[in-house]
């Protein structure tokens, strides 16, 4: 192979080298952004999580109260003072 050759053989396979390191790092970057946006939703859920948690103390506490007063309610001789 002569030296003209040689530099045509190397240049065509730089171009196929930086076509192929472009790619990679637009994959790269694609990843890192997705990655990213999952880190974003994994703290979502957990805020979420932390709502649920505290929405359902707080609907087990009103049960407990709903229950106390239908049984207060229910003694004979109680009435409700606001009730005249």
């Amino acid at each position: 192979m002569m030296l003209k050759e040689q530099m045509t053989a190397v240049l065509s396979q730089n171009a196929v080298l930086k076509r192929a390191v472009a790619i990679q790092h637009e994959r790269q970057k694609e990843f890192d952004e997705r990655s990213h946006e999952v880190q974003g939703l994994k703290q979502l859920v957990l805020q979420y999580q932390e709502q649920l948690r505290t929405l359902e103390i707080n609907n087990y506490a009103l049960q407990m109260h709903l229950k106390q007063a239908q049984q207060s309610s229910s003694m004979p001789g109680r009435y409700n003072p606001d009730v005249f």
